[in-house]
């Protein structure tokens, strides 16, 4: 530390006196002094205050102090609102209004630098500050004698924080961290620009809001700095014209790929006349011999062709080679999957009103809810607005929301749960944070409600959700869900349901009629592998049983001829084995037909008609319509054919089953 101390106290006693005078001019009047108190309104540096009545500590968890949430807990934890009705305030021990930032033993540049962090951290109405996490790091500077927070690296100070127990020290640290960068922009000339400089960019200070993934894009990790510079020049031109932080991130990291391949392929590279075209090709073996997964693979080479002809374009790389180019056919096939659906029995143990009462809060429950009933992206969802229920011409609820993938606002309807859902979320904000936008806000470290919920808190709290119910598949395995497959769930359920598919399209958001085909393909696998199953099982007019060979060269052909003919004719009884287009000759009389084809699930219809039949038979007979008697019997006959066949089909299929 003395070495540091002595750098910082050669410096220019001008230089000292400028830097006093800038931060004076940007630190308020009400933080330019030696003692803060902070408002107690303020719910950043004062925080909320406990919310047993009377009490005057700061909350600490679910509302409560310290105190009281140490015996709540051992309490095991009663009705919340019952508890705070019944207890009695705790007079040991500092209140709120006690704690104060203490910044008087410090220099007055170093008390100006601390009182900025304050007002940046008040102003940016973010995550609470207490006095706890700051007093250790202003003792510490106090003790060090230099004038500035700056006279030593950040790694410095870390080394030199004392020792404490384990929440105090975490505060301390997590203040220390967050002051020093807040200090070094400001007197480094901080802004966008600076941040651009930087190898390592952080959507906050860009201004760029991130609802989904991480906060923080590396370039660091590309050792050519020819490479890194033309990179981040790509990157930024991206951000600018409106691709998203996570996109960016993507594609950063399959150029980081392509950097450290060079790397090993190429270790004398000094600048882009090695990248050639075949370089490139070696690459493409590379990436399929030990690359990652084809889907990966095939984005990571998508961005390397788009840097690549960026460069060319705008003179990013000099000395890059003409034939250093990627091409269509260079880039692997997309797997053609089917959507990652959860099957019926996990989904109704995740959306049972018992299981959803697990989950920590009303925000996290009502925002599950809204993915599960609307298949929306969770990006999406997490920013919907407060004010995003918008009635039809019936008055029938419908939810409006920016689909960021296409950027296009959309208004789709909302299933009843949905809509209530919804309106008791907005019932929930007007309670708690009634100034917010969002419908649904952040619950932890946004005190004005005005930053949205995070796909990573979601994705936290999904996963704790589905430990509490210890969720598994029909076979016990343990099962573990992601909220994006909410959304293929939700799609796989409206082609099973046989909604159009220009129709999922226009629900989901789709861009192109291709990807609403998974699901429709996903569809006709299910109906293909129970028409098999029905062939294996059927039964003519006759009681007969019908063949049926899965590798026939005709087997493809008649599953299409079925798959329309249930379209067309959904007989009470049985199916009809006749092609749709084809004419019938006998209309509304089915029964007696060469084409009816019939199986299990129907033999309680066809013990019916039979009993109905007798009825019919006798009734005629009696009245002397001997006619009408015969075709009674003639259809009778079929039927008794067709009920012992059934039975015995249904004996054997119950044997198995055994």
């Amino acid at each position: 530390m003395s070495a540091f101390v002595a750098v910082a106290l050669e410096r220019p006693d001008d230089e000292r006196d400028d830097a006093i005078e800038y931060l004076l001019g940007l630190v308020r009047p009400e933080f330019a002094v030696p003692t803060y108190r902070p408002d107690p309104a303020d719910l950043v540096l004062a925080g909320p205050q406990c919310v047993v009545g009377s009490c005057g500590h700061p909350a600490r968890s679910q509302g409560l102090c310290a105190a009281h949430h140490t015996r709540w807990v051992s309490r095991a934890r009663p009705d919340l609102s019952a508890f705070v009705a019944a207890a009695a305030p705790v007079r040991a021990g500092k209140s709120r209004a006690d704690e104060v930032f203490d910044l008087s033993t410090l220099p007055l540049r170093c008390r100006l630098e601390i009182a900025f962090v304050l007002q940046r951290r008040h102003d940016g109405r973010g995550r609470g500050l207490r006095p706890l996490a700051v007093s250790p790091v202003v003792a510490m500077l106090a003790r060090s004698g230099v004038d500035s927070l700056l006279s030593c690296p950040l790694d410095a100070w870390l080394a030199a924080l004392p020792p404490a127990n384990k929440t105090a020290e975490a505060s301390a640290v997590g203040f220390l961290r967050y002051a020093w960068r807040e200090v070094e922009d400001v007197m480094a000339g901080g802004g966008v620009e600076a941040e651009y400089a930087r190898d390592t960019w952080d959507a906050r200070r860009l201004g760029i809001p991130v609802t989904v993934g991480h906060h923080s894009v590396s370039f660091a990790r590309i050792p050519q700095a020819w490479l890194r510079e033309a990179v981040k020049s790509w990157a930024r031109s991206r951000l600018v014209g409106g691709i998203s932080f996570g996109a960016i991130r993507r594609d950063v990291t399959g150029l980081t790929w392509f950097a450290r391949f060079l790397e090993t392929g190429c270790p004398d590279a000094g600048d882009a006349s090695m990248i050639t075209r075949a370089v490139l090709e070696g690459y493409l073996a590379h990436l399929g011999a030990k690359g990652p997964a084809p889907n990966t693979s095939l984005g990571y080479l998508t961005a390397l062709r788009g840097f690549l002809e960026a460069a060319r374009r705008r003179h990013l790389l000099e000395h890059l080679a003409s034939d250093a180019s990627l091409y269509n056919d260079d880039l692997p096939r997309r797997p053609a999957g089917l959507p990652r659906f959860i099957t019926e029995d996990v989904m109704a143990k995740l959306e049972s009103d018992r299981a959803l009462a697990l989950l920590p809060d009303d925000t996290t429950r009502h925002l599950v809810i809204v993915l599960i009933e609307t298949g929306l992206r969770a990006g999406d969802a997490c920013r919907l607005t407060v004010d995003c229920l918008v009635p039809d011409s019936t008055g029938w609820p419908c939810l409006r929301f920016f689909n960021a993938k296409v950027r296009a606002e959309q208004i789709v309807p909302l299933s009843n749960r949905a809509a209530e859902a919804i309106g008791a979320q907005q019932e929930e904000i007007g309670r708690t944070s009634p100034g917010s936008p969002w419908l649904f806000p952040a619950t932890r470290a946004n005190p004005d409600g005005a930053r949205p919920f995070t796909y990573n808190a979601l994705r936290q709290r999904l996963f704790r959700f589905q430990e509490a119910i210890d969720l598994r598949d029909r076979n016990g395995r343990p099962v573990r869900v992601t909220a994006h497959q909410f959304r293929h769930t939700f799609g796989t359920r409206l082609i099973n349901s046989g909604v159009p598919q220009h129709v999922v399209q226009r629900l989901m958001g789709h861009a192109s009629p291709q990807m609403t085909a998974v699901y429709a393909r996903l569809h006709d696998t299910t109906l293909r592998k129970a028409f098999e199953a029905y062939c294996r099982t059927r039964v003519n007019v006759d009681g007969e049983r019908l063949a049926f060979d899965d590798d026939a060269p005709t087997a493809d052909a008649e599953w299409v001829k079925q798959h329309f003919a249930r379209v067309e004719a959904g007989l009470p009884n049985g199916y009809c084995g006749r092609p749709p287009q084809q004419h019938c000759p006998h209309p509304n009389a089915c029964l007696p037909c060469a084409d009816f084809q019939t199986t299990v699930e129907f033999l309680p219809v066809h013990r019916r008609q039979a009993d109905e039949t007798r009825k019919l038979i006798a009734a005629a007979e009696a009245e002397g319509r001997q006619r009408l008697a015969d075709n009674h019997r003639s259809v009778l006959g079929h039927l008794e054919r067709i009920i012992p066949t059934l039975e015995s089909i249904a004996a054997k299929d119950h044997d198995d089953d055994k």
